[in-house]
């Protein structure tokens, strides 16, 4: 009866094993923020989760693989939307639409920036990316920037992001335990 016990506890034991290793393979996978990675949001250090399975969404943190590098960035124009920046001012299917998630970044660079008029984010549209007369995303692509806009490891370096380039879309922070939880994305 104690062999019997014993015997269906190992297997218990390997089959969950299996089950999270399957997990991780297919489903899910950690990554660590990296300085360049870092907003207001996501820290240096950071140990998160991202989801393969979503679809990526407006607005959200993915993970993402540009020029044989892992990137974090957050996606600001979905496929078939039309994007223009213009003095610092952001239009989406040309409208003007809120980004209040870099208003705390965008307020520590105009203090640290006072005497020069740079904006926290350069002029561009989604033709000058594409280098095409089209201003609209393409189906399958998205247009990822850094929060932190003065890190142009992004879109506006890579070109529009493909879907197969996305890992991922960030969903959970395992690491440092104080902010552990679901990530906000705004």
């Amino acid at each position: 009866m104690v062999k019997r016990d014993f015997i269906r506890d190992i297997l218990l034991v390997i089959l969950v094993i299996l089950v999270l290793l399957l997990l991780r393979i297919f489903v899910f996978s950690t990554y660590r923020v990296t300085q360049a990675d870092a907003n207001s949001y996501l820290k240096k250090g950071d140990l998160i989760t991202f989801t393969r399975t979503s679809k990526p969404d407006y607005k959200e943190f993915v993970v993402y693989e540009a020029k044989g590098h892992t990137h974090i960035g957050r996606i600001i124009g979905d496929p078939h939307d039309s994007i223009t920046y213009m003095d610092d001012i952001f239009y989406r299917n040309k409208k003007i639409a809120s980004q209040s998630y870099i208003n705390p970044l965008k307020k520590k660079f105009h203090i640290k920036n006072h005497k020069n008029q740079n904006p926290f984010t350069a002029d561009f549209t989604v033709s000058s990316i594409r280098k095409s007369k089209s201003n609209k995303i393409p189906k399958g692509s998205y247009l990822i920037l850094n929060d932190q806009r003065s890190n142009k490891q992004d879109s506006r370096t890579f070109g529009l992001i493909k879907r197969s380039q996305i890992k991922g879309v960030v969903t959970f922070r395992v690491l440092p335990l104080g902010h552990f939880g679901f990530v906000k994305t705004e």
